[in-house]
Order: structure tokens, then sequence, then C-alpha cells
């Protein structure tokens, strides 16, 4: 039995929410970036079998990170090596979504010199209705 690796590895918020890439595409970008930089002289084959997936799954996940500007690939004679980068877009985890006034609805607390004695009828006990 192999002897489980320690260490961990930063993986960037933007490769996580970014909706271009296939979960194949982030899981060959993670795999890559755990490799030290020394030994990212890899074959399709290796990559496959780590991975446990087909060529042609492969290949795909590669020409989207290609794509979308997270992955350098430098051809050599018997293997590639890779290089990762973080493209210029950023990828936001939300997408823009513009607020209103608040609160225009509901309730908002009156006072904090409200007491457990004060009777107020109106709404929940401390706040009162916006109107």
């Amino acid at each position: 039995m192999d002897k489980p690796k320690t260490g961990f590895s930063q993986i960037p918020n933007q490769l996580i929410y970014d909706q271009n890439l296939s979960n194949d595409a982030k899981m060959l970008f993670i795999y890559i970036k755990s490799l030290s930089a020394n030994y990212r002289v890899l074959r399709n084959s290796n990559l496959c079998n780590k991975l446990n997936v087909s060529i042609n799954t492969l290949q795909n996940a590669k020409s989207e990170l290609v794509k979308q500007g997270y992955l350098v690939i430098n051809r050599l004679s018997s293997a590639n090596r890779y290089s990762l980068r973080l493209p210029k877009n950023r990828v936001t985890p939300y997408p823009k979504i513009t607020q209103s006034d608040y609160p225009k609805f509901g309730y908002h607390y009156k006072d904090n010199t409200i007491n457990n004695n004060t009777n107020i009828n109106k709404g929940f006990k401390g706040f009162k209705k916006v109107k």
C-alpha cells in the first residue's frame, strides 16, 4: 500500500467558481497543482491512470483549461510540460446583483431602550412596521 502524501495544495477560488470549466477540467488542474513544478512533465497515459479517465476525457479537460487560460502546455519529445496560470478575467462567486435600499418592506428595530414591560400592540415587540 502506498504511503499517503502529506501537505496540501491551495486552489484558487477563481477556478472553483468558473462555470466555463467542467469538473474533469477542474480535477486535472487540481492534480497538476498538487505536483511540484519540477515534476510537471507528464505523459497522457500517466494522467489517465492517476485521474481514472479516458484519453478523450483528458483531452477535453486539457483543451478547456487551455482555452480558458489556466494551462500552458509545452510539448516535449516523449511527454508534455504543464504550467498553470490564472487568467486575467476574474470570476466572482456570485453574479452582480443590485441591492435596493434597506429596509423597504418588513420590520426594523426601533429603539434600544424598550424593556420587557413595554406593551407595543403594533407588530413585534421592539419593532415597528415600515411603510
